[in-house]
């Protein structure tokens, strides 16, 4: 790794990641970017899985002090993530992604149509109006694991798919769901890049770099969060989501 490419990863860290600690999609510019720097794809996405981590952390450590974690949700949905960031990145060392991300692509858009369709949805959260039923959490807690599978095994879109889970299923607002997945993301973090790890598919340098920029970018974005609102991060996440699913399209 030499100084300009310290830079431009650097950068591209810190500026994904503005848009990824609310709306997810930030590995959709970092593991293509690693992959054109030389990096072997299953190293692109070890190196993203630890580099990306610090979206999650240092966003947890500014939702944390704004009041609007709900750990008990958290750690219900994180959990999951913990163990499915596990096996994906041991399928991802096996086996090759494209069946996994037709079935990523296809719910991706499914749900995109529904938060489209729907003005509220993200918007106006349902507070006591509707809390979650037991078959709702088990929903959670299944789709928290494939998307934890997914992200041990690709990763890009990840937090995406975490969003539409939370506000879909737990009837979260885009704010709520931006803080209340970031466990989630930790989790998946470290289960799927200790793996990478163990089988010496990571590039520390530039994870480092990247960890470091993620961590800034993060942590800006979540502190005037507030300030952008719920409708304006809806517009941001449905242009996020229609590039991923467009993106993964082309690549499957």
């Amino acid at each position: 790794m030499d100084l300009t490419q310290a830079i431009i990863i650097f950068c591209a860290s810190m500026i994904s990641s503005t848009f990824g600690t609310l709306v997810g999609g930030s590995s959709l510019i970092t593991i293509p970017l690693l992959i054109l720097m030389g990096l072997p794809p299953h190293s692109a996405i070890g190196t993203d899985r630890l580099g990306t981590s610090g979206i999650a952390m240092a966003g947890l450590y500014s939702f944390h002090r704004q009041g609007m974690m709900r750990y008990g949700l958290a750690f219900i949905v994180g959990i999951p993530c913990l163990i499915g960031g596990f096996i994906g990145a041991n399928l991802a060392l096996q086996i090759s992604p494209e069946l996994l991300k037709k079935f990523i692509v296809a719910l991706t858009v499914t749900f995109l149509v529904v938060v489209v369709a729907n003005p509220r949805v993200g918007v106006v959260g349902m507070g006591t109006e509707r809390r979650p039923t037991v078959g709702r959490y088990v929903l959670g807690v299944f789709l928290s694991l494939l998307s934890g599978i997914y992200g041990g095994f690709y990763g890009a879109g990840m937090g995406t798919l975490m969003s539409y889970i939370m506000i879909l299923v737990f009837h979260q607002t885009f704010l709520e769901s931006a803080a209340n997945t970031k466990v989630a993301g930790i989790m998946m973090s470290v289960t799927s890049a200790a793996t990478y790890t163990y089988h010496g598919a990571i590039h520390l340098p530039l994870a480092l770099v990247m960890f470091t920029g993620s961590c800034i970018g993060s942590y800006a974005s979540a502190q005037y969060s507030d300030r952008i609102g719920n409708v304006w991060i809806k517009r941001i996440f449905v242009g996020v989501a229609l590039v991923m699913a467009i993106k993964l399209l082309m690549d499957a």
